[in-house]
C-alpha cells in the first residue's frame, strides 16, 4: 500500500454530538474564540490509505479509511454556523466528514484564529480526490 503523504497540517475538530452538547456559556465564549468548541487537536496526515488525526484524545490518534466515509462537505450548518465561524464560507466553513456509521466530524485544518481563516478549501479538494 502506498503511504506517501498527500497533505499534512495542524487541525482542530469536534464531533457533531459535541457541538450539539455545547451549552450557552460555551457558545458565548466561542464568539470570541471558536477553538473552545473544538476539543480535539493535533496533526492531520492524509495518505492514500487513511486520514490520521493524531492527538485526537488521551488514547492518541484516530484513523479514518476512505471506505468508512459516506461524504465530505465544506459548509456551515445548524450545529456550527457562520456567525461563530467568522462569516466566511470560503475560508471559515468547516469540513464535515460524515462516516457510514453516522458519526460526523467537523474539522478546521490550519485554523488561524486572528484571521478566522483555514486551509479547508484545499483540504476539501484533497479529501474529495482521496475518496474518488
Amino acid at each position: 500500500m502506498n503511504t506517501s503523504v498527500i497533505k499534512s497540517t495542524e487541525y482542530i475538530a469536534a464531533l457533531r454530538t459535541e457541538l450539539i452538547g455545547a451549552g450557552p456559556a460555551k457558545r458565548a465564549v466561542a464568539l470570541l474564540n471558536q477553538r473552545t468548541l473544538f476539543p480535539h487537536r493535533g496533526k492531520a496526515t492524509l495518505t492514500s490509505g487513511q486520514l490520521e488525526l493524531a492527538g485526537w484524545d488521551d488514547r492518541g490518534a484516530i484513523a479514518i479509511s476512505p471506505t468508512s466515509v459516506r461524504r465530505v462537505t465544506r459548509q456551515f450548518d445548524s450545529h456550527y454556523g457562520a456567525f461563530v465561524g467568522g462569516a466566511s464560507a470560503k475560508w471559515g466553513a468547516p469540513i464535515i466528514i460524515e462516516l457510514k456509521d453516522g458519526t460526523a466530524l467537523y474539522v478546521l485544518f490550519d485554523h488561524r484564529a486572528f484571521l478566522e481563516k483555514t486551509d479547508n478549501p484545499a483540504w476539501e479538494d484533497a479529501l474529495l480526490g482521496w475518496l474518488s
